[in-house]
């Protein structure tokens, strides 16, 4: 099972936006999310928000068994659902998940503990 976690800064002024995105995931959305991460192959995802001296992040933690498949997926996919989750995120974030940055790099996994 892959274990990633990604972290995008939160653009100045959009933590509660960010909030009411996450918001929406929990609550109207819900029926939506769920069907678009089984299609993908995420059955877990976790978001949370760190407010750091450079500013909010918003941290998500996700496994997969084939984090870049489902990835891959979810960035090539038109699925109505999809593009909102993908234009909501860039609101808060910038980040453009149809056009990802060649050189954007996931968090690298430095230890790991299970009982």
């Amino acid at each position: 099972m892959d274990q990633v976690c990604l972290v995008l800064p939160i653009l100045p002024g959009k933590t509660e936006d960010a909030r009411a995105f996450q918001r929406e995931l929990d609550t109207e959305r819900k029926d939506d999310y769920d069907r678009s991460e089984r299609r993908i192959g995420i059955p877990k995802e976790v978001w949370f928000i760190a407010s750091l001296p450079t500013g909010d992040q918003l941290v998500a933690y996700i496994e997969s068994p084939d984090f870049n498949g489902a990835i891959k997926m979810f960035v090539e996919s038109q699925d109505e659902f999809d593009n909102w989750f993908k234009r909501r995120l860039a609101e808060v974030t910038g980040v453009d998940m149809n056009n990802l940055p060649p050189d954007m790099q996931l968090p690298e996994l430095v230890s790991r503990y299970e009982a």
